[in-house]
């Protein structure tokens, strides 16, 4: 994966220090464009490659949201979303299509692959990784079958880690319709998983080795 440096997480200073950079971006500062690129590429090359799962795809991703980006950036408004849920917003609009027009609506990332995310795995042992590798190809496998609607919640919370709040910005729906999503999605995936032989203690264990 392309080593950019992970700045997406930052405090209110930052926050506030951002929006100056901002408002130097959108009256025409090339640098100030640059500091945000640096700030914010890592995070769209992650969701670029949890949704096309494909390393010069998500490297697309990333070129392809910050141009559209400053072609816009006059219309970007702080008051309504962070700057990197805009992103996201431009960045997930930019994989839809991408997909749609591949006719492959799926999450790619969820299948086993030579580029597959690095997943941690705090338990020490090869016995150990063995049974998580394990359980996480049948969690990946059982999310492939999930609808599209609970797919993407899944790879924007679980994967990308962003809050409930963030995720229902992204998607455009109330933060109480991506809290049901998740919840059918757990509830699914824990059904599927028992139809294959899972105890609740292995669901539990694939579940965290998302």
């Amino acid at each position: 994966m392309t080593a950019y440096k992970t700045m997406y997480n930052k405090d209110v200073t930052q926050e506030v220090d951002e929006n100056v950079v901002i408002a130097r971006w959108q009256k025409g500062d090339q640098d100030a464009f640059d500091e945000l690129y640096n700030l914010h590429a890592q995070s769209i090359y992650r969701l670029g490659w949890a949704m096309l799962q494909q390393t010069q795809a998500a490297e697309d991703v990333v070129q392809e949201t910050f141009l559209r980006a400053y072609k816009a950036r006059q219309r970007f408004d702080p008051s309504k979303a962070s700057f990197g849920t805009w992103l996201y917003q431009i960045a997930l609009n930019y994989c839809r299509s991408h997909l749609r027009k591949k006719r492959l609506l799926t999450i790619p990332w969820l299948r086993q692959t030579d580029e597959a995310p690095d997943l941690p795995d705090a338990r020490p042992g090869p016995e150990s990784s063995a049974l998580r590798s394990e359980y996480r190809r049948m969690l990946w496998e059982a999310v492939q079958s999930l609808s599209d609607p609970l797919k993407e919640v899944v790879t924007l919370h679980y994967y990308m880690e962003l809050p409930a709040v963030e995720v229902a910005v992204l998607l455009e729906c109330p933060e109480g319709t991506v809290y049901s999503r998740l919840h059918n999605a757990r509830r699914r995936l824990a059904a599927m998983l028992t139809a294959q032989g899972f105890s609740a203690p292995e669901i539990l264990e694939a579940q965290n080795a998302h």
